[in-house]
């Protein structure tokens, strides 16, 4: 029975030290996928902004030309 007990807790420990956060491979493709999806977000963020700047000059000139 002891025997067995400690099968399971190696069992046990050997499966969570095969997770990806316990490598340095694991650990860095984590962190890139991390950062790619930061890098997207402010791509998105960048994109409305200059939408928006784009919606404003095109205002602006609008107004210009009125005058």
């Amino acid at each position: 029975m002891k025997l067995f007990k400690y099968f399971a807790i190696v069992l046990l420990l050997s499966c969570t030290a095969c997770s990806s956060e316990s490598s340095p491979e694991g650990r860095s493709k984590i962190r890139d996928e991390k950062l790619q999806a930061e890098i997207e977000h402010l791509n998105r963020q960048n994109r409305a902004v200059l939408d928006s700047l784009s919606a404003i000059r095109t205002e602006l000139n609008a107004l210009k030309n009125q005058k």
